[in-house]
């Protein structure tokens, strides 16, 4: 009833999935943006109905998942996009661009963190609880969060992973058996090492809650607001660096909610451009798997203690 609420009437809404694929025979593709351990059932159902599919972020909440959704996409010839928005954001795009042109030298360190609130007291409740409190649910906070900006460094840094170790838990928000928050330490198999810190009950964290930065052997790369600061390190006064924003004004000016980002956008007509042409996606199901692989380690590092 509150999606059919925001989609206006003429919309026909399903609360079955299944019922959709079925009935609705003039498809060319579908989001799926249900609770992450629904992504891989309804995400291979709608490829085997021969549909293009931009699945949200996390891909699955298993590797084995990942694979068999990748095996789904090969099999029907559909587009398989995976929702790692970040990637399409001007400022990352241009952060990537810099660090592939060499202006930091070879990257050699990199660091990040997301401090942000809880999560929405109102979304939907599994056994019930919201959400993102049960792990079966959710798979884990760090793939329900945590996961962009590590998508991010690991794209940077452009290499295998070769060992993740975290530490991690609920140290205030006790009424789940999700985390809280973590410390995770990798290291890739070009030998550089990366950090990231994780927190859910810092909701007041300003500029400071979503930092990246990337050192090279030449100088390093790090957000400044909306900008990029490129510092040498032979020293001098740093250059910022304002990456071009071609994202429609009026995407922001909707009242849909604070999601509506340019990255949010510019992924959606990467998804549409993908089905027009055939070409093949930025963040496929390669890239998704990556991502969840990360996050995955670390908790089962958190688990095991090790």
């Amino acid at each position: 009833d509150q999606a059919a609420s925001l989609v206006g009437a003429g919309v026909k809404t399903f609360s079955d999935y299944r019922k959709m694929l079925a009935e609705v025979k003039d498809l060319d593709g579908v989001l799926v943006v249900t609770p992450n351990f629904l992504h891989a059932e309804v995400t291979i159902a709608a490829l085997g109905r021969g549909l293009h599919v931009l699945c949200e972020k996390p891909m699955a909440t298993s590797v084995a998942d990942a694979n068999r959704m990748i095996a789904a996409a090969d099999k029907s010839g559909k587009i398989l996009q995976i929702g790692q928005q970040m990637r399409h954001t001007p400022l990352f795009e241009k952060m990537a661009a810099l660090v592939k042109e060499g202006a930091i030298g070879t990257v050699q360190f990199a660091s990040g963190n997301l401090f942000r609130g809880d999560w929405n007291p109102r979304s939907w409740r599994y056994q019930g609880k919201v959400w993102r409190f049960v792990a079966a649910a959710t798979g884990s906070s760090l793939l329900e969060d945590g996961i962009h900006e590590l998508d991010v460094l690991h794209w940077l840094v452009g290499a295998r992973v070769a060992r993740v170790f975290a530490t991690g838990g609920n140290n205030v928000l006790k009424d789940r058996d999700t985390i809280d928050h973590a410390a995770l330490a990798i290291e890739y198999e070009n030998g550089v090492k990366v950090d990231f810190g994780f927190c859910i009950f810092a909701p007041n964290s300003g500029p400071s809650g979503r930092e990246l930065v990337v050192i090279g052997t030449e100088g390093n790369l790090q957000q400044a607001g909306n900008r990029l600061a490129l510092r040498k390190r032979s020293g001098g006064e740093p250059t910022l660096i304002d990456p071009r924003d071609t994202t429609p004004a009026a995407v922001g000016a909707r009242p849909v909610g604070k999601d509506e980002d340019s990255g949010s956008y510019r992924q959606l007509a990467a998804f549409v451009e993908s089905i027009r042409t055939g070409s093949k996606p930025f963040c496929d199901g390669v890239v998704g798997r990556d991502a969840i692989q990360i996050s995955l380690l670390a908790e089962k590092s958190i688990r095991e203690r090790r």
